[in-house]
């Protein structure tokens, strides 16, 4: 081994590795491993995520790498990672409670507020009015109640419909020229007032006709009930459009008479059926008994 100066040995350095470009014949070299893999790499995008909202407009991600693991290892331009959506699937039609029926006594409508949750929605929209059946409970009533001193706080008469002249009203004990006040229970109930106990037929005088409501002394004077003398009235129900007309479609499906066609009637009462078929018989087993 070699002596250094003071008489030592010494270790020889190590060997330098080559440059790059001067090892191997022709002074080719080994490029580096960086260089070597960019020109094989390439990017990877994964699947579309689900639009971010599932009633509207929003956006979806992806996932975008580099195949090397590192984007600095990828040319050419990186593939978006997002992008605006629209989803619709989960937008849904809100509905109200329906609200009350147009009429209050037969058909009318009725509504309802239908409301998409989105921009749109998708399906059939539901029916925002239809058709309905007023049943008021003052629907089928008529009936007048007078009251005569103080207005509807003194005595108290009811009336259901029909004809009273001025003798009937006496002998129920009621006071013509102290009626102050009345009401007309009914949507369909009318009472008409006369001057006159004999509604006017002999002796001529005013007459005055009121629906339903409530009437003061005053009300009663400005509609021509005049001077607090009401001698005798006649309360009727009018029979409304819709009545008549079931009554016509009945007769019709009981052959045109309210009694013929009871037999041919599916739906005619058996109790009522029975009762006849039993009184017919009773009827012949007299006859064949007398005879």
């Amino acid at each position: 081994p070699p002596r250094g100066r003071a008489g030592g040995f010494t270790t020889p350095p190590a060997p330098r590795p080559p440059p790059a470009g001067a090892g191997g014949p022709g002074g080719g070299g080994v490029p580096p491993r960086r260089s070597a893999r960019r020109g094989e790499n390439h990017w990877e995008a994964g699947d579309w995520s689900r639009c971010a909202t599932q009633c509207g407009a929003g956006s979806r991600t992806r996932a975008v790498e580099c195949s090397a693991g590192r984007e600095g290892y990828c040319t050419g331009p990186k593939p978006a990672s997002t992008q605006p959506c629209e989803d619709y699937a989960g937008c849904r039609y809100e509905v109200g409670a329906w609200g009350a029926c147009s009429a209050r006594c037969g058909p009318g409508t009725r509504e309802r507020s239908v409301q998409c949750s989105g921009a749109r929605c998708l399906g059939d929209r539901p029916e925002d009015r239809e058709a309905c059946t007023g049943h008021a409970e003052t629907c089928t009533e008529c009936r007048v109640t007078m009251w005569g001193g103080k207005g509807f706080d003194g005595w108290e008469h009811v009336f259901e419909a029909g004809e009273y002249s001025s003798t009937e009203l006496e002998y129920r004990g009621l006071k013509c020229d102290d009626i102050s006040s009345m009401e007309v229970v009914g949507d369909y109930c009318h009472v008409k007032v006369f001057e006159y106990g004999d509604f006017n037929t002999i002796h001529p005088g005013w007459n005055a006709t009121f629906p339903m409501g409530k009437y003061t002394a005053g009300d009663l004077e400005s509609r021509g009930a005049k001077n607090n003398d009401i001698s005798a009235f006649k309360i009727w129900r009018d029979t409304p459009a819709h009545e008549r007309k079931h009554k016509e479609t009945r007769r019709e499906f009981d052959g045109g008479d309210s009694h013929a066609g009871e037999n041919s009637n599916p739906w005619r009462d058996p109790f009522r059926s029975s009762a006849a078929a039993a009184g017919t018989l009773a009827a012949v087993s007299s006859w064949v008994l007398l005879w």
